[in-house]
C-alpha cells in the first residue's frame, strides 16, 4: 500500500511541476508550452539534476550542488522549450524561467506545509 501511495505522489509531483513550469514559462516568455513538452522538460531536468547532485555531492558543498542543479535545469529548459517561432529562448531567459519556477514551487511547498502542519496540530490538540 505504501508503494502505491509513493508512486501516486511521484506522479502528482511531476504533473504539478509541469504545470508550475508552464506558468513560469508563460510569465517570462509570453506563451504557454504544450503540457507534454513541459512534462518531458521536468523529467529531463529532474534526471539531469539528480546526476549533477550525485556527481558534486561527494566533495563539494551543498551550495555548489544547488547552483549547478539550477544551471543545468536552466540549460534543459533552454534546449527543450522553444519560443513560438521554434528558436531557443536564450540562456538568460531560461535562467529566469528556472528561478521563477523554483520560487513558485518553494512558495507552494511552504503553503502546503503550513496547511498540513495546521491539520496535524489540530489533530494533536484534540
Amino acid at each position: 500500500m505504501g508503494l502505491v501511495f509513493g508512486l501516486v505522489m511521484i506522479v502528482v509531483a511531476v504533473v504539478v511541476s509541469a504545470l508550475v513550469l508552464s506558468l513560469a514559462y508563460r510569465l517570462v516568455v509570453g506563451h504557454m508550452p504544450s503540457f507534454a513538452r513541459a512534462l518531458g522538460t521536468v523529467l529531463a531536468s529532474w534526471l539531469a539534476s539528480v546526476v549533477v547532485g550525485l556527481v558534486l555531492h561527494g566533495g563539494a558543498g551543498h551550495l555548489l550542488s544547488f547552483v549547478a542543479q539550477f544551471l543545468v535545469g536552466a540549460l534543459v529548459i533552454n534546449l527543450l522549450l522553444p519560443a513560438q517561432d521554434g528558436s531557443q529562448i536564450g540562456y538568460g531567459k531560461s535562467c529566469l524561467v528556472q528561478l521563477l519556477y523554483m520560487v513558485i514551487f518553494f512558495v507552494l511547498a511552504f503553503v502546503l506545509a503550513l496547511v498540513f502542519g495546521g491539520m496535524m496540530m489540530g489533530m494533536l490538540h484534540r
